[in-house]
């Protein structure tokens, strides 16, 4: 069998050239979420069903296509419906989560918990680019190895399949941690740094990262940004940040910010689009829109002018040297 690094598999080089702009930009919209999701449609959530759901999901989809590389979807609502319906471009990538809403086990020991009757496989079949783990961890929990296993082993079975792997890492309180403390809040700026470079060593493609700080003050910008690099400096993987929900304005620092820092770009969802989301009257829906695109456009351009491209590329004679003559004939055996 032909064993080749995972830079070098030509099944993954295609896949992240497929979720990433012409230039070598990660400027993708998240769109995988949930019952979260669900409660921006009505004003009486109860009220809201999975057609309403997925016509909502298709509709962003088809008019924020122009101005992103890639969508993160989910297979519940928008996976099946965004290519069916054609609101997604061929010339678009695409990203797809493989876990489940919410998690196993007590808060303080969140196990990742993922999707019944969905799967790696199953993304591949149906063209899915690239697969994305949501990765709750704090290594010193009671869960923490099992959690480390999980990532061993989807990376494995993700590189089984030339499928690049996506991880989220996320940082949550333990029991007796006060989350709204200074102390808690330093605590997780270097959690969300050793947890980045902790996932790197797993095999893993591309890093989702939470932002280590605050952008509220001078003060915090430049703390942010330290910690930024010193995330950058310890990992060998392409990242973009995540954009947890926050106001437009904070989050477009926050990719000025990280880009500086060796981001390769982003990876948001309600930032963008809630407005677009939660408003139900027609005319002004279609302006939230336009503005929802106009936020994207400016996030790509924030990007170009700061962020790291990421095209990794041979020289012929290391390309021959890399794949010989045949080499595909032992090639995922």
């Amino acid at each position: 069998m032909v064993s080749l690094p995972a830079a070098r598999d030509p099944g993954k080089i295609r896949s992240l050239q497929r979720v990433t702009s012409a230039d070598g930009f990660f400027l993708i919209c998240a769109l995988d979420h949930l019952s979260d999701f669900q409660e921006l449609l009505a004003p009486d959530p109860d009220k809201v069903d999975y057609a309403m759901t997925v016509a909502a999901k298709i509709e962003l989809v088809r008019a924020l296509s122009p101005e992103v590389s890639a969508f993160l979807l989910d297979p519940r609502y928008g996976l099946a419906p965004a290519l069916a319906s054609r609101a997604l471009p061929g010339s678009v990538g695409l990203m797809a989560s493989i876990e489940d809403e919410g998690y196993n086990g007590a808060a303080a020991a969140r196990e990742t918990r993922f999707r019944a009757g969905w799967g790696t496989r199953k993304m591949k079949a149906m063209g899915v680019d690239t697969c994305k783990l949501l990765w709750f961890y704090r290594p010193e929990s009671a869960v923490a190895e099992h959690q480390r296993q999980v990532v061993r082993d989807l990376a494995a079975e993700c590189a089984s399949l030339s499928l690049p792997l996506v991880v989220e890492p996320i940082w949550y309180p333990l029991p007796g941690e006060d989350a709204s403390s200074a102390a808690w809040k330093a605590k997780r700026i270097e959690g969300i740094v050793a947890s980045a470079h902790e996932a790197n060593g797993y095999g893993v493609d591309m890093l989702k990262v939470e932002f280590p700080g605050d952008v509220g003050t001078e003060e915090g910008r430049a703390a942010a940004l330290d910690a930024c690099r010193r995330l950058d400096g310890g990992i060998s993987v392409p990242w973009v940040i995540l954009s947890a929900g926050v106001g437009y304005a904070d989050f477009r620092t926050q990719v000025e910010i990280a880009c500086k820092a060796g981001a390769s770009g982003f990876l948001a969802g309600r930032s963008i689009w809630r407005d677009a989301a939660s408003t139900h009257d027609p005319a002004k829906k279609a302006a939230a829109q336009k503005d929802a695109a106009g936020r994207l456009a400016e996030l790509a351009s924030i990007t170009r002018k700061h962020g790291r491209p990421y095209v990794p590329a041979l020289e012929p004679a290391a390309v021959a040297q890399t794949y010989p003559e045949f080499w595909y004939a032992g090639w995922q055996n």
